[in-house]
């Protein structure tokens, strides 16, 4: 779904399609984030596709966090297309140790492939796109969100969701440093879409504050 004229929202709509949301960035440099599981691959590839998009042109797979709903498909992409897979390197540190175990818990095979760049906090310069990462441990040790200001996109991985936030009890998890990294992302500025790992975007400056004093309302109860 285009959003506009450089980025693309598919979200998780069906059990035969994707288990988690992806966004695509076109651009100088065409990056995917998040593109989920792999045997989800072929229907995601076929929107993507519809839209006029293509896949070989993407030059990253950024991952939000490790968790397999969200990155399994990375090593189709860098095995078809010699994508470069991505995550922060707090995150790869926890998927070379306890991240591993996601995988035969959900009964899947650890993929593949390498990850062949690790992200720091800060500026990620894309050639006409200039991104900035925050590092928002809570629902992983390592998780990433994106800010893109000029075009006011905040791409929220599972930190927080429209009306809810990311889980907690999972190995690494932390309520404590996802209250914080909620907090970070609430201050801000220039956000009028946020785009959440799972669930319905949030448009509108407006509906984006209500939903973060909604979330940390509930927050503040656990």
């Amino acid at each position: 779904m285009k959003i506009t004229s450089s980025i693309y929202f598919y979200p998780f709509s069906g059990g035969l399609e994707n288990n988690c949301n992806t966004i695509v960035l076109t651009g100088d440099v065409p990056i995917i984030v998040d593109p989920g599981h792999k045997h989800l691959w072929p229907s995601l590839k076929a929107k993507i596709m519809d839209d006029g998009l293509n896949p070989a042109d993407f030059k990253m797979a950024l991952f939000t966090h490790c968790h397999p709903d969200h990155m399994e498909a990375g090593q189709i992409l860098e095995e078809e297309y010699g994508t470069v897979q991505a995550m922060s390197a707090v995150e790869k540190e926890f998927y070379d140790g306890p991240g591993q175990g996601f995988f035969p818990w959900m009964g899947l095979d650890p993929p593949t492939g390498d990850i062949g760049r690790l992200l720091d906090p800060g500026v990620l310069d894309l050639g006409d796109k200039v991104l900035e990462l925050y590092l928002t441990p809570g629902h992983s040790p390592g998780g990433l969100c994106l800010h893109w200001p000029k075009e006011g996109l905040l791409v929220t991985g599972d930190i927080i969701f429209s009306h809810s936030f990311g889980r907690t009890d999972f190995p690494g998890g932390s309520l404590v440093e996802l209250k914080k990294s909620v907090n970070r992302l609430k201050a801000l500025d220039k956000v009028e879409m946020a785009l959440p790992g799972h669930g319905p975007a949030i448009m509108g400056a407006k509906a984006i504050a209500d939903n973060f004093a909604y979330v940390l309302d509930i927050m503040d109860r656990y």
